[in-house]
């Protein structure tokens, strides 16, 4: 059957800690901070950096970058790679990634995940904890597709303009957000960010967070829920205890989202994903 490796981008929300731990490999997306790339490990606060005003940008994984991880896998053994990237639909690291892989000298499986953060995260870490246990390719890229198809995104945003300043929604989804004077809860749908829900207030927005994940978790028994914040886990903790009050004994995972992903929401991010644990 050969050695298979799980591949995906840093956006994924996934530590490294449990990434050694499970061999996925990290391709980086960089964070560009007043014009330098930030570098691995870096401790500047890219969230304040934010509500400071400061320029901050993203750029894609390169194919360079795949490619290199493709040939330290062949040197390591390894004869299968799955990559599960950021949605094609807000970056090109799903482009990237194809590209390299024609070169690879190993054989390579490229999946477009039409998700951020844990979304994407959750399905490689069931894969990874699969191919592990020896799961044949076919076995591995199934779990990966079940993950796919069942993660859900909510997530809550102070304001729209950071997801109209990167191009994430339109300027006229931004405006009646803005008029309105409502708290947007977003979501991501077939791999694009959209306007669920409009309320008035935060509390109201959070309460209304916790009920959709707490209804997809019901449905999806027995369910991998994360929780990812931007700049300050406050909200997320709020929301964490009041999962945990509704759904006992429910493991959560709490995390802040990778910059690359918070760049474009903004300061005040809170989302909750969802996804079927198998």
């Amino acid at each position: 059957m050969g050695r298979v490796a799980l591949v995906t981008d840093n956006s994924s929300g996934i530590s490294e800690e449990l990434a050694a731990q499970l061999g996925i490999l990290m391709v980086p997306v960089d964070v560009i901070v007043d014009g330098v790339v930030l570098s691995e490990g870096a401790s500047i606060d890219v969230a304040q950096a934010v509500r400071d005003g400061v320029k901050v940008t993203t750029s894609r994984s390169t194919p360079e970058a795949f490619a290199r991880a493709f040939e330290s896998l062949s040197i390591d053994g390894y004869e299968h790679a799955v990559v599960v990237t950021l949605s094609s639909k807000l970056s090109g690291t799903f482009d990237s990634a194809q590209v390299a892989s024609q070169t690879s000298p190993i054989s390579v499986s490229v999946c477009d995940s039409l998700s951020v953060g844990l979304g994407l995260g959750f399905p490689v870490i069931n894969a990874a904890r699969a191919a592990q246990t020896g799961a044949s390719i076919s076995q591995v890229l199934e779990i990966v597709e079940v993950g796919i198809t069942s993660s859900q995104v909510f997530f809550y945003v102070n304001s729209l303009e950071y997801l109209k300043r990167g191009g994430r929604i339109s300027a006229t989804g931004a405006f009646l957000g803005t008029a309105l004077s409502v708290k947007p809860i977003m979501a991501v749908v077939n791999g694009e960010v959209v306007l669920k829900e409009k309320v008035r207030t935060q509390a109201k927005a959070l309460a209304e967070l916790v009920r959709l994940a707490v209804d997809c978790a019901r449905e999806y028994q027995p369910a991998l829920i994360g929780l990812q914040y931007f700049g300050d886990r406050t909200l997320a903790d709020q929301c964490a205890l009041k999962i945990s009050e509704t759904m006992p004994g429910t493991e959560l995972l709490i995390s802040e989202v990778s910059p690359v992903i918070g760049v474009h929401a903004g300061p005040g991010l809170v989302g909750i994903i969802v996804s079927r644990s198998v």
